[in-house]
């Protein structure tokens, strides 16, 4: 068995001449025109027309990019997880595609006489980290509820685990499961870092308070990347996923997302793999490069990216790229108050239906446009939506500066405020500065009923 390494959490894996593409990210200005690639693309959609498989994980953009899966043929079997939200089957079918194979957990599914995918939810239930972003699972071998998957390929006596954006606490049974079964793990691509928006959208006191606050989330990311290794054991790892650089107005945010680059990863996890008795060997590989699992080796040394190159590029090519809302028809604020009225009421309701319940139950939200009339105040219980002099914010609050244009489209359904927060379009300033993450999740069904056109 063999993988090869693309771009961000993009990989194909190989085994018995079939070749699964998973996650394929092959173009630019994802995330409504602020992700890119770094280095730049070498290679295209197309190249990969001849693959037998595609595997989608989730619904994110980086992961499941409609461009992208534009230009492969359409014939091409896509594996999913039986979703019980339809939002992944729905965009594939949008895309063309005419078979859509949606596998059951604890299920493997043969891709050839000894190569098999089997496809879990990150669904262990802790509400404390999703946020009631889904329902507990009631029948965890039939369906997910999950956001995210994860996949394991096994053949010719080797297993490759793919855990895409997984956070290892929502996937606490699924490594369990994973030992209990295959024992050992050979190979393992394994996230290392976060794409939200903090904290390079979260006011700080200074740079060097945002600064310190990116070194706390790399510590996070690299603590939670050992605890799949010390679970899994896997001979080889593989750091992916999340790797992407701004463009357009938000360039300047890059150096405070507190990502690593690959070239300080040896360093960064010195000390866990230290703490924890961690062995397995980290592989580094560069866009095209395969690892062979057969004979344990990779297709050509990694070769380290030069910051001085990369800051210039970024610079000098991405610096100026626009946003897709930026050319859209601009509305009045009384237009956007009562589209915000509408959504209001849709996301109370939407809270009340699922279970999302804030753990501060008085949080005050507010949306600034940069409106000289004042910001608009959207309560998370009683009241209707106003307008109000900015002077006259109360806390605690989650006060958010975006676009009107863009918010206008997260209005009417045409972006995602998930999507818009991943790509740092949207800027906060909280009090007290702690993170509620059911907050977060109702304010994802703040839009317009799908029963009212925008």
């Amino acid at each position: 068995m063999k993988v090869q390494y693309l771009k961000s959490a993009s990989v194909l894996v190989e085994h018995e001449g079939v070749r699964v593409l998973c996650d394929p990210w092959l173009t630019d200005g994802i995330y409504y025109g602020s992700w890119y690639h770094y280095p730049p693309l070498e290679i295209t959609p197309e190249d990969f027309s001849d693959v037998d498989y595609i595997y989608i994980s989730h619904v994110h953009p980086d992961h499941l990019d409609p461009e992208t899966l534009r230009r492969l043929p359409d014939h091409i079997p896509v594996l999913i997880a039986n979703y019980k939200d339809r939002f992944v089957h729905r965009i594939l079918k949008q895309c063309g595609f005419e078979q859509i194979i949606e596998l059951q957990g604890h299920r493997p599914y043969r891709l050839a006489d000894d190569f098999f995918i089997e496809v879990l939810g990150a669904d262990f239930c802790d509400p404390a980290l999703c946020g009631h972003s889904f329902a507990c699972q009631p029948e965890p071998d039939r369906i997910t509820y999950a956001l995210d998957t994860l996949a394991i390929f096994h053949g010719g006596g080797k297993v490759v685990v793919n855990t895409n954006d997984c956070p290892y606490g929502l996937t606490v049974s699924a490594c369990k499961y994973m030992v209990d079964h295959y024992g050992k793990v050979d190979f393992l691509l394994v996230g290392y870092a976060g794409a939200g928006p903090y904290p390079q959208c979260f006011e700080h006191q200074d740079e060097e308070a945002l600064m310190l606050k990116g070194e706390q989330k790399k510590r996070q990311f690299i603590r939670q990347c050992s605890d799949y290794l010390e679970a899994l054991r896997p001979d080889y790892f593989l750091p992916f996923a999340g790797q992407y650089t701004l463009g357009g107005r938000l360039w300047h945010l890059n150096r405070f997302r507190g990502v690593p680059e690959l070239e300080d990863l040896e360093l960064l996890f010195a000390s866990e793999r230290s703490a924890r008795g961690i062995a397995s060997e980290m592989v580094l590989l560069n866009s095209g490069e395969w690892f062979d699992l057969k004979e344990g080796i990779a297709s050509s040394p990694y070769r380290p990216i030069s910051m001085t190159d990369k800051l210039a590029y970024v610079e000098r090519e991405l610096s100026g790229k626009s946003y897709i809302y930026e050319s859209d028809t601009p509305c009045t604020s009384d237009e956007l108050l009562l589209k915000l009225q509408e959504a209001q009421r849709h996301m109370i309701g939407q809270m009340a239906t699922r279970g999302i319940r804030p753990r501060l139950h008085d949080w005050n939200v507010y949306m600034d446009v940069g409106d000289e009339e004042g910001i608009f105040h959207v309560p998370l219980t009683e009241g209707e939506v106003s307008r109000i002099p900015i002077r006259d914010i109360v806390e605690p609050c989650l006060a958010v500066q975006l676009d009107a244009k863009l918010l206008k489209r997260m209005l009417e359904r045409k972006a995602h405020w998930n999507n818009a927060e991943i790509g740092s379009h949207l800027r906060f300033k909280r009090a007290p500065d702690v993170f509620d993450r059911p907050l977060f999740t109702a304010l994802c069904y703040l839009h317009l009923p799908s029963s009212i056109k925008g």
